[in-house]
């Protein structure tokens, strides 16, 4: 047996990465097997379970009031709630995994490759990123393949390959019908590809990618309009903000929208509010009439004709609702058990001041890009894409929806965390790479100085 000194640096490297990841898979699954025997279900389970009995090419399925991935998970899995879980959480471990792996890989120094592992592992075992897998909603799924996603991307911008533009695509579909507002955000990254291309940053192959993202956000979009899914979420919109808003019932009104006694009496309730009163009272039709003909889109000029006071809303609750603070304990299975410390995790995941954060990660960003530090590892465009995309990702959810945005915006919270520790990570990588280098410069000169 060699000793420990003769052994390669990198296969004693890799060798710690394999018992890291053994313990983080064991860790998961045994934390996972208490927390499925009491399987968390709610009223929209329902919802997503009569979908699954729907066909699979039916328009019932692919077009109706819920996005189709997670019945399609229930589908596949017969609706067996312990089965499902078990399935969110194996996804969630491999999803993890591979982010872990390909952010490692993408890095030069070995220390930085052995905390970036390990790091992200230890980011994913956060409460609020493994307590959704024991519970029957999309949160679990969403999560997995935002990692899944930015792993693709940190595999591809490597080197440009067939086999990894169809998996980043496969991946990009199943992220984008989780959950809507991911499609909104599958549109801007589609955006942001082109105004690179438009600078000439990145090769002309990306095209492709931002093409086939356009095409998946239009498809989305037509499924969420076919389905009606943005009906109960504009209503909860509608009942919680505008009405209690004299400015905006005005707007409104001049969108056309008919005022009346009945709707005005809805103001601070949501759509269910009243007995269903935004569906089912007759002295509402006319209002439902123009709902569906112009509903949406005065909603978005309701949001541009004023976009200082659109984006100063959601910051007032940014630490609130990005720090995770007040999501709902009951929402998790009973049996469900925190793996990390809250000390831990409050390290991870810092709370408070997150509006400060947040400028000096776009800061960074600016300078990333001003620097043009890609050019070193192609790896800061990913970091630099997830930083540039967290208020906007934070926007739509926040004005998407009022009915469980803590919720909601968790994959935005992710997203915020996960690109301040890239950005970390790379810095990190950045430096201990510098000093590899001046080390191996300077060796010669302390060696031909001793002869």
């Amino acid at each position: 047996m060699k000793p420990i000194a003769d052994i390669p640096k990198s296969t004693l490297l890799y060798t710690l990465l394999v018992f890291i990841f053994a313990a983080y898979a064991v860790v998961r699954v045994i934390n996972l097997s208490q927390a499925v025997q009491k399987v968390k279900a709610t009223a929209d389970t329902k919802s997503y379970a009569r979908i699954s009995n729907e066909s699979l090419l039916g328009s019932g399925f692919l077009a109706s009031s819920r996005p189709f991935v997670f019945p399609l998970l229930l589908k596949t899995f017969r609706n067996e709630p312990e089965t499902v879980a078990w399935a969110q959480g194996l996804i969630s471990i491999v999803s993890w995994s591979l982010l872990a792996a390909c952010l490692a890989s993408a890095l030069r120094a070995p220390l930085a490759r052995l905390a970036a592992f390990g790091l992200i592992l230890f980011f994913s075992l956060n409460r609020y990123i493994i307590g959704w897998d024991s519970v029957l909603l999309t949160e679990s799924l969403s999560l997995s393949f935002l990692a899944l996603f930015i792993a693709a991307w940190l595999w591809l911008i490597r080197e440009w390959h067939w086999a990894k533009v169809v998996s980043i695509l496969v991946v990009a579909l199943l992220w984008t019908f989780a959950r809507d507002t991911n499609a909104w955000v599958v549109l801007m990254i589609a955006l942001f590809l082109l105004v690179l291309l438009g600078l000439r940053v990145i090769d002309r192959e990306y095209l492709l990618l931002g093409s086939a993202f356009l095409i998946l956000f239009l498809l989305s979009n037509l499924s969420a309009d076919l389905g009606d899914r943005w009906v109960f979420p504009f209503q909860n919109v509608l009942g919680r903000r505008i009405l209690p808003d004299a400015r905006a019932v005005n707007f409104f009104t001049g969108c056309g929208m008919p005022m009346s006694p009945e709707l005005m009496q809805l103001a601070g309730g949501y759509a269910n509010s009243s007995d269903r009163a935004f569906y089912e009272d007759p002295a509402l039709q006319a209002y439902r009439l123009w709902l569906h003909q112009a509903g949406k889109a005065c909603y978005m000029k309701w949001l541009l004709s004023d976009p200082l006071e659109s984006m100063q809303a959601p910051l007032t609750e940014f630490d609130a609702l990005i720090g995770m603070q007040n999501i709902q304990p009951f929402l998790f299975s009973k049996r469900f058990s925190p793996i990390l410390p809250a000390r831990l995790e409050a390290m991870l995941f810092p709370r408070h001041q997150l509006v400060p954060v947040l400028v000096v990660l776009w800061a960074a960003a600016l300078i990333a890009i001003l620097t043009r530090v890609w050019r070193q590892n192609k790896a800061w465009w990913v970091a630099i894409g997830i930083i540039v995309l967290i208020f906007p990702h934070y926007f739509i959810t926040w004005h998407g929806d009022v009915m469980g945005i803590y919720r909601h915006v968790v994959s935005a919270s992710v997203q915020f965390y996960l690109g301040m520790w890239l950005l970390i990570l790379l810095a990190l990588d950045q430096v201990l790479s510098f000093r590899t280098i001046q080390a191996g410069r300077l060796r010669p000169l302390f060696m031909r100085s001793a002869k």
